[in-house]
């Protein structure tokens, strides 16, 4: 029978409490904008990711949404009835966005018992587990079911059961995210304009037809703001097209303005897309559009 020792109390000691450490690290540390990307199934889509709690306290958020108390009847019912709003619960969302289905993951603080008492009086069903309830048509099924680390889970799919594809633990992301409180990610496979798509949208997918993957990111840039791109291409020759198709689209912009005798204003989106600018370096295009506060002011107004 092993013996334990002074020094092996003490080694014990240390061990048990090192774990102890590791075990809160990973319960209750606050997830990450990693570990929210890292509950969604394998799999390319695009990604979008919003640092609420950022925009909140920069009071972009109240910009966008408005003060509170102008929101629809609707909405204000079931802040009344789940306890829910995004303006005050909401900290962080992370958006994939599928063929045939749309999966979140948000960080916040909800009330489970009241999320689900709002499903049941909306005609929905909730097991022990998951919440499902009718959205605005047959084919929009909502899901929702609580995760670790204040963090819920929601899609919305033909399958009432669709966020049982979001994981229960985070899977390792490999890759470096953005800081940017705002950030869309485009795989390959995405980057073609089509129908359906905003013009302006269509036409910037196509013109990075092309790359591995995009990066869209939105945030403070100096002393003013900025939407900045990075895309990482399979060689340098395709950077250097794409950098020039990015160009010459927004050169094309800049004529069409002259022949009506226009000049970019910063007030609207001909003073954001007449100041594109880009480049290649090595495998990357990099291009960023100045966001003047009077057009971000604007914008977030409508």
């Amino acid at each position: 029978m092993l013996k334990l020792t002074p020094g092996r109390w003490a080694m014990l000691g240390a061990f048990l409490a090192a774990a102890c450490l590791v075990g809160w690290w990973v319960l209750w540390r606050p997830a990450t904008a990693a570990d929210l990307i890292g509950l969604f199934p394998d799999g390319e889509a695009p990604t979008l990711y919003v640092d609420v709690a950022v925009l909140r306290t920069a009071g972009i958020l109240e910009m966008v949404a408005g003060k509170a108390g102008v929101e629809d009847p609707e909405y204000r019912k079931f802040v009344a009835a789940s306890g829910f709003d995004y303006r005050r619960d909401l900290d962080a969302v992370a958006m994939r966005i599928r063929s045939t289905d749309t999966l979140l993951v948000l960080k916040g603080r909800f009330d489970a018992g009241r999320l689900a008492a709002y499903a049941k009086s909306s005609g929905g069903r909730c097991t022990p587990d998951v919440c499902t309830v009718q959205g605005s048509a047959p084919e929009r099924q909502i899901s929702w079911t609580p995760k670790a680390r204040h963090m819920l889970a929601l899609a919305v799919a033909p399958d009432p059961l669709a966020v049982a594809l979001i994981n229960d633990t985070p899977r390792q992301v490999s890759r470096s995210l953005p800081v940017s409180p705002v950030w869309l990610e485009v795989p390959g496979s995405q980057l073609h304009g089509g129908p359906g798509l905003p013009p302006g949208l269509s036409a910037l997918l196509s013109s990075l037809d092309g790359a591995n993957r995009a990066m869209l990111t939105a945030g403070v840039d100096g002393s003013g703001f900025a939407l900045k791109l990075q895309a990482d291409c399979p060689d340098a020759e395709r950077a250097k097209q794409i950098a020039g198709r990015l160009t010459q689209m927004t050169e094309m912009f800049r004529k069409l303005l002259a022949r009506d005798n226009k000049q970019p204003n910063e007030a609207d989106l001909s003073g954001l897309l007449a100041r594109g600018e880009f480049a290649a370096d090595g495998l990357d295009v990099n291009g960023k559009w100045p966001l003047s506060k009077v057009l971000l002011s604007s914008l977030l107004a409508r």
